[in-house]
């Protein structure tokens, strides 16, 4: 080496002890003296200053973690760079560090929070401890699953677009270190919550509830904060449903009693059976022959569906729209109109159903009673030629066996 030439780092190891005696590869031991955004200084002591730096960071997650005069290890892959540091890398380190507590909490089923990156038709690009990850859309919370709301204008993707940049609490329910990748579930943090809220519930029991999603089979309702509960399209209200949305809105708060939980803990509503049922004092009071009331709500091809200004339905049959059999379903139309409010009889209120009439009593109950004699005659036809074909096949069984 000339006298004008300066040492380098790697001239410097050459010449000092056995704590010099430093390669690439070996892992060494630094207090942090700086932390930039893309590189960061190390004190080995008694060997020199280490950096950073770039990629060899590892990730954000692990950088956060570490302080100035924080005690740290990195792995050696350069003894000298051009600025006269040995090159320096957390990137096995943080990963093996990382993965490590990735690895506990999926042993453990901890809490741990994912930041939301992106947003797909499947679910989310998340983020956990530094590590990408997948949060499938099947494993949302019912606080933050997409439901298809009747009219909704907006696509889901454009729905589930609005969590990016928040944070869920979710539990890791696969890993591959190998690939650096993760699935998690925010479903399950909230099916434990669940559990644990529902124990204070039982069947029978009525709770205040808001409006959370309306779909064609039901509306969704949320309850004590974290729980959520369906009912179904036949548990609204007493009365038939014909279209959801003008029966309820998201956002209304309702009363609803606990009719089921299942294994699975989902729940099962009934907002009907919370108020009184109209049915029971109509029958009460009224006999076949009265008068009722009522307005035309849907035609249909066997006759046509009323209901009184008491949501107490009832059901004209075709037959009792004429005293002579009408030619086509579409002859319906020529006798009534839907939105017209026109006087029904009576006719019975059998099986829970009002059957109805716009005919004179009398010659409704023929026609009633017509309807039905045809109707049983039908049946036993049909139960005497299941008696025969059953014989026939006996006597067939029995001659194969002969």
């Amino acid at each position: 080496m000339s006298q004008t030439q300066q040492p380098n780092m790697s001239d410097l190891l050459k010449h000092v002890g056995a704590q010099g005696d430093l390669n690439v590869g070996d892992k060494v031991s630094g207090k942090i003296i700086t932390i930039a955004k893309n590189e960061l200084l190390l004190d080995i002591e008694n060997i020199g200053i280490g950096i950073v730096r770039g990629k060899e960071l590892y990730n954000e997650e692990y950088l956060s973690r570490l302080a100035v005069g924080e005690e740290v290890e990195a792995l050696v892959i350069n003894l000298d760079n051009e600025r006269n540091y040995i090159e320096c890398s957390f990137r096995a380190i943080g990963k093996d560090k990382i993965w490590k507590e990735i690895a506990d909490a999926y042993d453990t089923k901890k809490t741990v929070e994912a930041k939301i990156r992106e947003a797909n038709k499947g679910g989310f690009l998340v983020k956990i401890h530094g590590v990408d990850g997948f949060l499938p859309a099947s494993q949302l919370s019912p606080t933050h699953a997409i439901k298809t709301v009747i009219g909704e204008e907006k696509s889901l993707l454009n729905q589930m677009k609005k969590y990016v940049g928040q944070v869920f609490n979710v539990k890791i329910i696969s890993i591959n270190p190998d690939a650096d990748s993760l699935v998690a579930s925010e479903k399950a943090v909230s099916d434990e919550i669940s559990t644990q809220k529902l124990s204070k519930y039982k069947v029978g029991e009525v709770v205040n509830a808001s409006v959370v999603g309306v779909v064609d089979f039901g509306v969704f309702l949320r309850f004590d904060e974290e729980l959520e509960g369906l009912v179904h399209i036949s548990e609204i209200a007493w009365k038939k449903i014909e279209d959801i949305k003008k029966e309820i809105q998201i956002g209304s708060q309702v009363k609803a009693k606990i009719i089921e939980i299942d294994k699975e803990n989902r729940i099962n509503l009934s907002i009907k059976q919370t108020i009184p049922n109209p049915w029971i004092e109509f029958v009460k009071n009224v006999k076949p022959g009265d008068k009722f009331e009522a307005k035309v709500q849907k035609i249909v091809s066997y006759g046509a569906i009323v209901s009184n200004s008491n949501d107490i339905q009832g059901f004209v049959h075709i037959s009792q729209l004429s005293e002579t059999p009408l030619e086509s379903p579409s002859k319906i139309h020529e006798i009534l109109k839907v939105g017209e409010t026109k006087e029904f009889v009576v006719i019975d209120t059998k099986e829970d159903k009002l059957s109805l009439s716009i005919l004179d009593f009398t010659k409704a109950l023929a026609i009633q009673k017509d309807l039905e004699e045809k109707a049983n005659k039908e049946a036993e036809e049909a139960q005497s030629m299941q008696t025969i074909n059953e014989v026939k096949n006996d006597l067939a069984k029995e001659a194969k066996v002969d």
